[in-house]
């Protein structure tokens, strides 16, 4: 975990597991394949099956302790081995699983959120993948905190709003579903690539006034159905 720690050097996949089993494996499991090859880090000899019986084994020996809990959150995380500077001394890493009680509440009002000002995040390969450089994150969301929030949207270098901090953003104008692409930096997250796959989207840069003016804006992510929000402009 070294470089892990140092340099944020990992990936991680947060995964919901519900009484019927670990849903959307495929999707979890490509998008970890590509990210690792992105990163030009070893995968450990996983592929799918492998990849799902290692996350079902350690999720029943959780469920054991927590017989009570219907719901849990895995979180799976890739880091290169120790060794080196920024340079690896080589490409080998290691995994390790954990799992949470997840119990999420009924969310019957519409979220505030509202666009974090003190940092931007640049778009590129390494912007769509879930790695350990979170630190944007981590920010927005406490500044989301000391401004009675409940979340934060975050821009890119072109002050185009991408996502918000843990969850990828649609919006609906004139009946049609938008959401930024990629390409503008958000994380491909796995909430995202379903709502896709059910919906006919346009993916387009998102400016603020597009939100203001949105028949409905919604959050996704690969744990919670799609939360409605809206935004607020602070003064």
């Amino acid at each position: 975990m070294e470089r892990a720690f140092l340099y944020g050097d990992l990936l991680f996949e947060t995964i919901l597991a519900t009484p019927v089993g670990i849903p959307y494996i495929s999707q979890h499991f490509r998008r970890l394949e590509k990210s690792s090859a992105i990163l030009k880090m070893d995968l450990c000899g996983l592929n799918e099956e492998k990849f799902h019986q290692e996350l079902t084994q350690v999720l029943n020996q959780f469920k054991v302790k927590n017989s009570d809990c219907s719901q849990f959150r895995i979180r799976f995380v890739l880091n290169r081995k120790s060794g080196g500077f920024y340079l690896p001394d080589s490409n080998q890493s290691s995994y390790f699983i954990e799992v949470f009680r997840f119990e999420p509440k009924p969310m019957e009002k519409v979220l505030r959120l509202g666009i974090y000002p003190d940092q931007q995040k640049a778009p590129g390969i390494l912007a769509n993948l879930k790695t350990g450089n979170a630190l944007i994150y981590v920010m927005a969301s406490l500044w989301a905190q000391e401004n009675n929030l409940d979340d934060a949207l975050i821009l890119n270098t072109e002050n185009h709003v991408i996502e918000a901090s843990s969850s990828n953003i649609f919006w609906k104008q004139n009946g049609l579903w938008f959401t930024p692409p990629l390409s503008s930096g958000c994380v491909a997250g796995i909430g995202r690539e379903l709502f896709m796959e059910q919906n006919e989207v346009i993916e387009k840069a998102c400016f603020a006034n597009d939100l203001l003016n949105a028949e409905e804006r919604i959050l996704t992510n690969a744990l919670n159905t799609p939360k409605n929000f809206k935004l607020i402009a602070l003064k």
